[in-house]
């Protein structure tokens, strides 16, 4: 899956492992000297060089592991606020910062040896330098033993992430586990998310396309399941569909499984589409009454109803999990109604701009 971010995630390596890179660096560095330099001056300068190019070896890695890990400030508030439900934004910064400050602290354990190397006088003292070079590093590894487990783990979580691009016109997907969110988003897009009969399959967002008309682009992205209840008691899946409509969303549609087939009663369904919709009162509301295969006429009819006495005169639609084309038919309808329009009005803008300048 694409990434993300800008430039690729670093490789990190576990305090142990980094340990073993930098003592076989430093041993197998070897320093070319004239065959007729005593060996008191040849191990001299091995041992200098290899003091310097197992620095520059380790301060390489740190600045790789500091300057392409993702910069959460510089980051769309749809993806700094994700990292930051995954990972907690103030742990990951205090990570990234003593990994940064690490190069500052290897410089100055190089330094000192360089200096214990030129005023040796004897081969055990050149050795003495290289044992105090080679402890004093394995100390300031192991003091980054919890920042370096730390961004292992976060890389692993930031793989995972969407790669969704905000300025995309997008369709967020929204409603409770497992009223057909994933079916929808199959039938209409690029997207293939898992899909089964028990809750909360979805545990995190997966992105399709839906190509429109030359290169214009629709996003569409199955959320989650919500539950009605407040945010301070939504776990970290749920939290994730409530980022994706607060940053994302310029169309919600909003499914309602007017069976029992889900596991939520209507009401409770009804209820929290009025929630999202108070919530977000300026993104267009679609409601699609998912399952119409399994449902009776009166479940359609009752659902349409309290939809209407809930939220009042928002579109809604008759969809089905097993036949695709009602799906289709309504993104289609979705897409003359509410996409169109903005993208030509995105036309007219970058005409007035070009006529203008």
């Amino acid at each position: 899956m694409k990434s993300p971010f800008k430039k690729p995630l670093p490789y990190i390596p576990s305090k142990d492992e980094l340990i073993r890179m930098v003592v076989t660096r430093y041993k197998t560095t070897e320093a070319p000297a004239p065959s007729t330099d005593p060996g008191f001056i040849k191990l001299r300068r091995l041992e200098i060089t290899r003091v310097k190019e197992t620095t520059q070896y380790l301060i390489e890695i740190f600045r790789d592991i500091a300057m392409n890990m993702p910069f959460l400030d510089s980051l769309h508030p749809f993806y700094r606020e994700l990292i930051d439900l995954l990972l907690d934004e103030r742990k990951y910064k205090h990570a990234l910062a003593k990994i940064a400050h690490a190069p500052t602290a290897v410089r100055a354990i190089e330094r000192d040896t360089l200096f214990m190397l030129r005023i040796a006088g004897s081969r055990e003292e050149i050795l003495k330098a290289r044992k105090m070079y080679i402890g004093r590093i394995i100390d300031l590894i192991e003091d980054l033993s919890e920042e370096l487990d730390y961004l292992r783990e976060a890389v692993k979580q930031l793989k995972k992430l969407p790669c969704i691009d905000p300025e995309l016109y997008t369709i967020v997907v929204a409603g409770m586990p497992n009223v057909g969110k994933s079916s929808l988003v199959r039938a209409v897009s690029t997207a293939k998310p898992e899909v089964a009969e028990y809750p909360f399959t979805t545990k995190q967002i997966h992105v399709g396309h839906i190509r429109l008309f030359g290169d214009s682009i629709v996003q569409i992205i199955d959320t989650p399941g919500l539950l009605d209840r407040p945010l301070s008691e939504m776990n970290k899946i749920e939290l994730q569909a409530v980022l994706a409509l607060r940053h994302l969303a310029k169309v919600i549609i909003f499914l309602v499984d007017p069976t029992m087939h889900a596991g939520y009663e209507l009401d409770r369904q009804v209820s929290l589409l009025k929630e999202v919709k108070e919530a977000f009162p300026s993104v267009p509301l679609i409601v699609a009454i998912s399952k119409i295969d399994l449902a009776s006429p009166e479940e359609i009819e009752l659902a349409e109803r309290r939809i209407k006495e809930t939220v009042g005169d928002v579109p809604i639609y008759r969809i089905s999990n097993v036949e695709g084309d009602s799906a289709r038919a309504m993104i289609m309808d979705v897409i003359n109604r509410y996409i169109v329009p903005y993208y030509i009005e995105k036309v007219r803008e970058r005409k007035i701009v070009s006529t203008s300048s």
